[in-house]
């Protein structure tokens, strides 16, 4: 039940800070994508997370960061969020870093096409125990 209230309150501040600024909120790992998945935007805390420097070039397409074996349930929610019959989607996947390694996230979506043109992601790393 902790857990819950947690991500809705964590989902409604990153929606709150969204729609409030017009931006995305620089403190939280944000990546605002087109329904094509190119990337938009993305906050220095998700570059930071995903192990890219300032100066060093980000790829525009969000699909070269996600494992292959992740691919298909990402295309298919996107798809459908696309279509304006999805809102939100969550994912646990594992994306590429800036140095070649593979890490593991919690990915949570929220559809924002018609407000602003694409899908918010909101990064979440999984720590190992």
């Amino acid at each position: 039940m902790p857990t819950e209230s947690i991500k809705s309150t964590l989902t409604s501040s990153v929606r709150k800070r969204f729609r409030q600024e017009g931006t995305l909120d620089p403190h939280l790992p944000l990546l605002l994508i087109n329904p094509e998945g190119d990337i938009q935007h993305i906050t220095p805390v998700a570059r930071s997370l995903l192990e890219y420097s300032e100066q060093q070039p980000i790829d525009s397409c969000f699909f070269t960061y996600v494992h292959s074996r992740n691919l298909q349930q990402i295309w298919h929610d996107l798809a459908a969020m696309a279509r304006a019959r999805k809102q939100q989607a969550s994912w646990l996947l594992r994306l590429r870093t800036g140095r070649g390694h593979w890490r593991w996230f919690q990915v949570r979506a929220r559809n924002l096409i018609r407000d602003r043109g694409g899908i918010l992601l909101l990064l979440q790393p999984l720590q190992l125990a």
